[in-house]
């Protein structure tokens, strides 16, 4: 199916973040801090930002007609490649008397 309307686009790149963000909270619901993520805004924040950076993959990628296809490929590929990058990057290391090791980061939420 070709998709010629630039919301549309949109809207199955969202779709694809979205797919992608729940196969991310089903992997998460396997863990035990799994419940500690659902409970704070921080990390429901950055999942709709998740799928609002995969909305706006496929108009920057893309010109004109596109695959229906392709936009959701763009829309689910994008937050994966965001939280490889956020796994991979060096950890710093942490003054003494640093954040309380208990508490989930932004680094595990991101760690599948």
């Amino acid at each position: 199916m070709q998709v010629t309307q630039l919301w549309a686009q949109c809207l199955i790149g969202a779709i694809g973040g979205l797919a992608c963000e729940v196969l991310h909270w089903y992997s998460l619901s396997r863990k035990s801090a799994a419940v500690k993520f659902s409970k704070s805004a921080v990390y429901w924040i950055a999942t709709i930002a998740m799928i609002l950076l995969g909305a706006a993959m496929p108009p920057l990628y893309l010109q004109g007609t596109a695959s229906a296809l392709l936009c959701f490929h763009l829309g689910a590929a994008t937050p994966v490649l965001l939280q490889k990058l956020v796994a991979a990057a060096p950890s710093f290391t942490r003054a003494q008397g640093g954040t309380d090791a208990s508490k989930p980061s932004l680094r595990q939420f991101f760690a599948w």
